[in-house]
């Protein structure tokens, strides 16, 4: 099957040579706003956050700013405590801004001034920009049977309402059969370019393989090299592991929260997807919920106590994370191990210095960006060890687990009592022997000369984790 990864461009200097762009050879590192703001990110803060980006991420290798769900709403809000606040999760489908082709358009209550400024400031810091979409056609766009950008074709000509989304109702889907479905799709992603968008995650899309396909069509033609991350809740199958290596990344867990059935859906998540990525492809296991979340979901300002759907799909109301310090590093554990794109969900603005820690630490970088998608190799008595070696498919022409002599160990306690174990015997069985530098990353000690006879003890926190990187040395 054709791969959409590789983008081909005219160069501005001849307007007819081409030059390859790959994308996502490493998992994309980034921030995007629902843990924070939900569907109700408007410029003030966004811009409030971008410069927070610039200065506290950026240094760091995090390039992709994205603006998650309702950017193009208009929903009923009050200002209180000086911020703007949403009535209801969701706006009505009504309130939808749309051109005159049925494409999503920069709220005018939430980004009046559309997204230059923002984005000019982003691409001027060599950082990129991204937005959420809901996946199909916008129900107003059909009820006015607006026209499809470059057809003879109408909205109504292409819409379905098969399989549309319960929890949010901005669109219809689109039937690909339809002559001008593709051209729909076409259009948007061509409208997103003109504005500089560097990254398109499209929702409720992950069990639809030919809408999958579509918007990677659609990317490949616009002439502006894009991300195409693919977002569910709980829907992605390997089944369609063809029609999402089109992409660049695809969500493979429930939505992610802070709460520890949220570390136990990212566990399940790294045993069905080990050893599927590859470069420009990850498996992506959710933002991550650290510092302050839901900052404008109040519960004085809603109409109503929220459904169940749309608690779940809000997260709670405005807090601070409710991991602790060890589940926190056993979070950031799994995503380096599993080599998942690093998507930070929290505000920026105020993050707590162990969280920015935690997301900024070199080793947890090294880890991800080494691009292995590391393996369980023991689990006993709630203890589970996951090793990802160095990249050493140069050397092996695959990713050789047991040739390694250097990588990552992850070492987790499932449990809810503390816990010491030893590194030795089968805990230490992906190490060579030899000696060694290992370096216990989050209780920043290093042991060297370190050797598998030394039997190195660590006692591990309830539900926290021990993040080792282990290098062979020259001496004998």
């Amino acid at each position: 099957m054709k791969q959409f990864k590789t983008i081909l461009l005219a160069t501005a200097l001849t307007g007819s040579a081409m030059a390859e762009v790959q994308l996502a050879q490493t998992p994309p590192l980034g921030w995007n706003s629902f843990d924070s703001y939900s569907c109700s990110l408007y410029e003030e803060r966004a811009l409030m956050e971008a410069y927070a980006f610039i200065e506290k991420f950026a240094p760091h290798g995090y390039e992709y700013y994205v603006i998650d769900n309702g950017w193009f709403s208009n929903p009923e809000s009050v200002r209180k405590d000086g911020l703007l606040l949403p009535v209801n999760t969701h706006a009505d489908p009504k309130d939808v801004e749309v051109n005159e082709y049925g494409i999503v358009q920069p709220s005018s209550l939430y980004f009046p001034n559309g997204f230059k400024e923002l984005v000019d400031k982003l691409h001027a810091n060599n950082l990129k920009f991204g937005v959420h979409l809901m996946r199909g056609i916008p129900r107003v766009a059909v009820e006015r049977d607006l026209p499809i950008k470059g057809t003879n074709y109408t909205a109504k000509d292409i819409y379905t309402t098969v399989d549309d989304c319960t929890w949010c109702k901005y669109m219809h889907g689109v039937d690909m059969t339809k002559p001008g479905a593709q051209e729909f799709y076409n259009s948007v992603v061509n409208e997103f370019a003109s504005w500089g968008v560097d990254f398109i995650k499209v929702d409720h899309v992950t069990h639809k393989p030919a809408e999958i396909e579509a918007y990677a069509k659609a990317i490949e033609q616009c002439g502006r090299p894009m991300i195409l991350s693919l977002s569910a809740g709980g829907t992605s199958n390997v089944k369609y592991l063809d029609s999402y290596r089109m992409t660049n990344m695809v969500r493979t867990t429930p939505d992610i929260w802070d709460k520890q059935v949220s570390l136990d859906h990212s566990f399940g998540s790294m045993r069905k997807w080990q050893g599927l990525e590859q470069p420009g492809f990850w498996p992506d296991l959710d933002m991550i919920p650290f510092g302050e979340l839901c900052i404008l979901n109040r519960r004085d300002v809603k109409k109503k106590k929220p459904g169940k759907s749309e608690a779940q799909f809000a997260g709670h109301l405005h807090h601070w994370s409710y991991f602790t310090e060890p589940q926190k590093e056993t979070f950031i554990t799994q995503r380096a191990i599993a080599a998942s794109p690093i998507m930070m969900g929290g505000s920026m603005l105020n993050l707590d210095e162990h969280s920015t820690k935690l997301l900024t630490h070199p080793e947890m970088l090294g880890c991800v960006n080494n691009g292995i998608h590391g393996k369980l190799y023991f689990e006993e008595d709630s203890i589970e060890a996951w090793h990802a070696p160095a990249n050493n498919c140069d050397e092996y022409g695959f990713v050789a687990f047991q040739k390694g002599i250097e990588g990552w160990i992850g070492i987790f306690n499932r449990s809810d009592e503390k816990r010491t174990v030893e590194l030795s015997g089968k805990l230490a069985s992906v190490i060579k022997s030899g000696k060694y530098m290992l370096h216990d990353v989050w209780g920043e000690q290093t042991f060297e000369p370190w050797s598998k006879s030394a039997a190195t003890k660590f006692e591990i926190e309830p539900n926290g984790a021990v993040f080792l990187k282990y290098k062979k040395t020259r001496r004998a």
